[in-house]
């Protein structure tokens, strides 16, 4: 398969992760560092299930982190330069 091809099919996958407005505004969030849950919860205005469901699916295309501090696990950008970019273009 040819290079470009492989890119333009990992853009569009990486676009249709990007493509709901709840993830992007995790991604929005975690600009500044870690969250939980429960803070993203708190944020987002959105019951708490739906919040992880959200951070199951960024996580499973790396798009963020986690790191378990006790009884919480904290959320983070998988890369940080990702929310600027994101950001320029939530503003628009």
């Amino acid at each position: 398969m040819p290079h470009r091809v492989l890119v333009a099919r990992q853009l569009a996958e990486l676009f249709s992760v990007l493509s709901h407005p709840v993830r992007v505004r995790i991604i929005v969030e975690l600009k500044a560092g870690e969250l939980c849950v429960n803070s993203l919860q708190e944020i987002l205005g959105i019951r708490q299930s739906a919040v992880s469901q959200h951070l199951a699916l960024l996580k499973s295309h790396n798009l963020i982190k986690e790191r378990r501090e006790g009884r919480h696990v904290m959320y983070r950008l998988a890369v940080p330069p990702m929310a600027p970019w994101l950001i320029m273009e939530y503003r628009s």
